[in-house]
């Protein structure tokens, strides 16, 4: 029998899945004949109801992962109904704000789980390195946690925080939210590693490494005193950058082509 990878037991493996099924029901859209999400790889383009699933992990750690960040997480992203999380910050006074970034204490509003969503983006960031998935063009990039991976990992298993690790959470900063999400993919930072993923939103951004600067170790959501949360315009710059990218090389299928003249 396989090996679960989180808890590294012989057990019988679940179709997981790489990100949670509930973000890819977000991203329908009725209004459209194929209603389906678009998913956009760097070979192509299409709508798609495809999920990027794979045998990886037993049934216990499933209802872990769902436990102690999922479900609190997918019930509280940005959905057609409501944003529970951008509502409860838009009722709160920020600790220090300009026009185009803000910040909150999460520890001072009591709706929001800071621990659930600190859980979830390791998680997920986790997810991404330990093991190769396919998406419709195939192995999918992922990234190389090096290092780190085992730390994290033995953290989603009930150890404490890594070292060197800084996890930074925020907020879609308008109303108006793209109904978007892209799995984790590499930044740039001088130094040290830099990782972000993408539900609707929400953006979650990874540091890993021994030179990650004090004042960005000071701004972690899990670390910090305040748990902090942020709001800033940088998260639709990041949403911009990282579809941009991919549209220079993705080609677009001509279902996707009809769908959008």
């Amino acid at each position: 029998m396989p090996l679960c990878k989180l808890c590294k037991q012989d057990r019988e493996l679940q179709e997981s899945h790489f990100l949670p099924a509930a973000v890819y029901a977000q991203l329908r859209d009725p209004a459209q004949q194929n209603p389906n999400p678009v998913l956009i790889t760097s070979q192509i383009s299409l709508s798609t109801s495809k999920q990027i699933t794979d045998r990886v992990l037993c049934d216990e750690c499933e209802q872990r992962f769902s436990r102690l960040g999922e479900t609190w997480v997918l019930a509280n992203m940005a959905r057609p109904e409501g944003f529970p999380i951008q509502e409860a910050l838009a009722a709160t006074a920020p600790i220090a704000a300009n026009e185009s970034f803000a910040y909150y204490s999460s520890a001072a509003i009591s709706t929001i789980k800071m621990d659930a969503l600190v859980y979830f983006a390791l998680s997920i960031f986790w997810r991404a390195s330990a093991h190769r998935w396919r998406n419709v063009s195939g192995f999918m990039e992922g990234i190389d946690l090096g290092p780190f991976e085992e730390p994290i990992r033995c953290f989603l298993l009930g150890d404490r925080f890594p070292a060197d690790t800084v996890i930074l959470v925020s907020c879609w900063p308008t109303r108006d939210v793209v109904p978007a999400a892209y799995t984790p993919r590499r930044g740039r930072a001088p130094g040290y590693h830099c990782f972000n993923f993408l539900i609707p939103g929400l953006e979650f951004k990874l540091l890993v490494g021994r030179q990650i600067p004090e004042i960005l170790r000071a701004m972690c959501s899990h670390a910090s005193a305040d748990k902090l949360i942020f709001c800033a315009m940088l998260v639709v710059s990041d949403t911009t950058e990282a579809f941009t990218k991919l549209a220079t090389t993705s080609r677009v299928s001509k279902g996707l082509q009809g769908i959008t003249k």
